[in-house]
């Protein structure tokens, strides 16, 4: 399968101009096939490689919703924790309208929060132009976001919210007393060795733009981590990834107690969204994400016993139909 997949991507990298593509395929005992094909810089020779961090955008918030759940279990926070509660010092500076808004709320996209997959432009700018300390510049960006009222009552409409996954990690910081990049390290990075794994653009392996694509090493504004910005390689993304089809095999675990695992891919509102995975079908969960110059996709399917990932270094429609012909193989080898 191995051999097999290499000249299958590299025939959808030249089909799609696609400067890097890398998918894997694995089950719940480990990884079954993975590949890497292009370069790290499109116009350039040096060659992309299988422990090279590909940023995955969006995919984060599944992530950033495990990392609750262990908070959970250790106590330090809990589902039903209100924005007024975890910012008693802000409290008097956020619309009233959200100050019962819970954690698992804002994880499930149910806190009254605009949909932002187009962000607010003055909103994101002010936040991007934030320096300083990262958890401060969260606690800004917490008022910022929440000081205008809800856009719809919370709990009674699904509305896709990056700036929602932002509060969120801002409420982590606030109950643990530690930044959510020391928290996902502490929590998630080191027990499963991602070595790879880190935040914001990856050092010396370029997103794209454009159409032909065009090198840049832009990301979102680090305070938006929470929301979309690890990088890590396909070999680390799969630890985290195979932890959760484990989980829906009800395999046991050592991170998490299957209760917590049933929180996260629970949908309770059937909205096709749970916390930091789209549930598209009874069987499956997956999610993509892109900070617009990398994409990437990872989704698992328990009772086939597979779970499936890919990435591009382009945030291009073409790479993004990379990445789906790439799966398609995958599920065909």
């Amino acid at each position: 399968m191995k051999d097999t997949l290499t000249p299958l991507l590299e025939s959808i990298r030249a089909e799609t101009g696609t400067p890097a593509l890398g998918a894997l395929v694995g089950d719940a005992q480990g990884i079954r096939a993975q590949a890497v094909v292009g370069v790290r810089e499109a116009g350039k020779t040096d060659q992309a490689h299988l422990d090279d961090p590909f940023h995955i955008g969006s995919c984060t918030k599944a992530m950033t919703a495990t990392l609750a759940a262990r908070l959970v279990e250790q106590k330090q926070i809990h589902w039903e924790r209100t924005i007024a509660e975890a910012f008693p010092n802000l409290k008097e500076r956020i619309h009233q309208g959200y100050h019962a808004v819970t954690l698992r709320q804002l994880l499930l996209h149910r806190g009254g929060l605009p949909e932002d997959r187009t962000p607010n432009p003055i909103l994101f700018l002010k936040i991007r132009g934030l320096q300083g300390e990262i958890r401060s510049q969260r606690q800004q960006a917490v008022v910022w976001i929440l000081e205008q009222p809800p856009a719809a009552a919370p709990g009674t409409q699904f509305a896709y919210s990056n700036f929602g996954y932002l509060v969120a990690g801002a409420m982590l910081e606030s109950a643990a007393g530690r930044s959510w990049e020391q928290l996902m390290e502490e929590y998630l990075f080191k027990p499963l060795k991602m070595r790879t794994a880190g935040f914001g653009a990856p050092n010396r392996f370029a997103g794209h733009t454009g159409n032909p694509p065009k090198p840049t090493f832009y990301d979102n504004p680090p305070a938006l981590g929470p929301a979309g910005a690890v990088h890590c390689s396909l070999r680390d993304w799969a630890a985290f990834v195979r932890f959760h089809l484990q989980a829906a095999r009800r395999i046991k675990t050592q991170l998490l107690r299957p209760e917590s695992f049933a929180e996260l891919h629970a949908d309770p509102y059937q909205q096709g969204y749970a916390m930091g995975w789209a549930i598209p079908q009874s069987d499956r969960l997956t999610h993509a994400g892109s900070n617009t110059f990398w994409f990437a996709v990872a989704t698992v399917e328990p009772q086939a016993n597979r779970f499936y990932l890919a990435a591009t270094n382009w945030g291009h429609p073409k790479a993004q139909e990379a990445c789906r012909m790439a799966l398609q193989k995958l599920r065909e080898l």
